[in-house]
């Protein structure tokens, strides 16, 4: 997934000609991967890990002085980013005191949290080939008990195992996806250069499912964030999604005659089948939309985007107004037409280097976690406000080196205390 998401913000005319560079890549990742569980019971390559450790360590140790000295209420981000760097680096690192009982642990719940997820997501919203996502959810829980455990593997080579696994699965892809690169014709290919800054910005307009309901929100506070609230009058509001682009382009998918969503309603309603398509419309304005419910409480703007890929897909895509509570969405549509404003954007030349930074910019890996999760669920607004926040930063906030991010915590703390001095 994070791979896919490199090449599409890149696109495919900056990478097509190094097609044969990022094969080379996957097969030296699945090498290393390969390396690493052969080396498991010897401890040879462990200075890898141990590196890939100190590396985490150092990111993090930038992040949270640049946070600090910038002032932490305004860079709370980029803090809470620099403690995962930290925490990430004492797990990879193999330190012999601890036995690796702190990765056992932390790996162990993610895989068990990660597979209970898939099971019961993939039990409510029977999508396409719904029994592959229980099977992967299986499999994990199989995992997470294998991990704790301790067998086949001791506890030690927890770290080593999973890191070996994600070298082999992404180098598979990376190679699949060369592959593709390279029988890609030539009249597919854009021509444009990389997306420029634009003066009208394009707006994702959010209503999550707390702000929206009436009268407040009862529930567990991740349900309401991420799928749906229960108001006080025992209704369920799952929120709405929308994308303008001023001052004619308008992308908001509505069923025509409202859903009920009382409880018994709603759970049968998950289901994605056809048996749940009802008939939609596409919401006029944001004016009007605003006007006739509530303002939006969640709002991103992009500045960098191509305007004329988005009108081209919202002209195809509009033709069908179908509506489907979790397949064919307000918010799986507003992704859709993100992808399509966003394809690209970044690529402005056959170069590989840019591929490799995205690759190591942990933004587009927390990218790739929300895309799978709604993915492996559905597309709720909660989960597209923040991959809207985290593309949105991705695109137009470059990643610095460390010297430049102390130095631009800097500038930031001397104009700020600037601006209380003058107040």
């Amino acid at each position: 997934m994070t791979a896919k998401l490199a090449l599409h913000l890149l696109g495919v005319r900056a990478l097509r000609h190094v097609a044969l560079i990022l094969a080379i890549v996957g097969a030296l990742w699945m090498l290393l991967g390969a390396l690493i569980l052969i080396d498991l019971g010897d401890g040879h390559l462990s200075v890898v890990m141990d590196t890939l450790g100190v590396l985490f360590v150092v990111e993090g140790v930038v992040d949270v002085l640049a946070a600090i000295v910038a002032g932490i209420r305004r860079e709370r981000w980029r803090l809470a980013r620099g403690a995962a760097f930290l925490v990430a680096g004492f797990l990879v690192a193999d330190i012999p005191w601890d036995n690796n009982i702190g990765s056992t642990v932390l790996f162990g719940a993610a895989f068990l949290a990660d597979g209970i997820f898939r099971i019961v997501s993939a039990l409510l919203v029977r999508g396409t080939r719904w029994w592959w996502r229980v099977a992967a959810g299986v499999f994990e829980l199989g995992a997470a008990a294998a991990i704790w455990v301790g067998w086949p593997v001791s506890h030690r080579w927890t770290i080593p195992l999973c890191m070996a696994v994600l070298l082999l699965t992404s180098g598979y892809a990376l190679i699949a996806y060369a592959l593709r690169l390279r029988e890609s014709r030539s009249d597919n290919v854009s021509s444009r250069a990389v997306a420029p800054v634009v003066d009208t910005p394009l707006i994702l307009h959010v209503w999550t499912a707390t702000g929206s309901a009436e009268g407040g929100a009862d529930g567990p506070r991740v349900v309401r964030r991420y799928i749906a609230a229960v108001d006080r009058n025992g209704n369920i509001s799952t929120g709405h999604a929308a994308l303008e682009l001023p001052p004619d382009l308008y992308v908001s998918h509505y069923p025509a005659q409202e859903i009920e969503h009382d409880p018994d309603s709603f759970r049968r309603l998950l289901d994605s089948g056809p048996q749940n398509d009802v008939p939609g419309k596409f919401q006029p304005s944001y004016a009007e939309e605003a006007a006739g419910w509530c303002p939006a409480d969640g709002e991103v703007r992009f500045v960098r985007y191509d305007a004329n890929a988005l009108r081209v897909f919202w002209s195809e895509y509009s033709r069908d107004t179908t509506y489907n509570l979790t397949r064919r969405n307000c918010s799986s549509t507003v992704i859709a037409a993100l992808d399509a404003a966003t394809e690209g954007v970044l690529g402005d030349g056959p170069r590989f280097l840019p591929f490799l930074r995205l690759l190591a910019d942990p933004r587009i890996w927390l990218l790739a976690t929300i895309r799978g999760r709604a993915e492996a669920m559905a597309w709720t607004p909660g989960l597209v406000l923040d991959y809207g926040r985290v593309l949105q930063r991705i695109i137009e906030v470059r990643s610095a080196g460390w010297g430049a991010r102390l130095a631009e915590a800097w500038r930031t703390r001397r104009s700020s205390a600037a601006e209380h001095a003058v107040s």
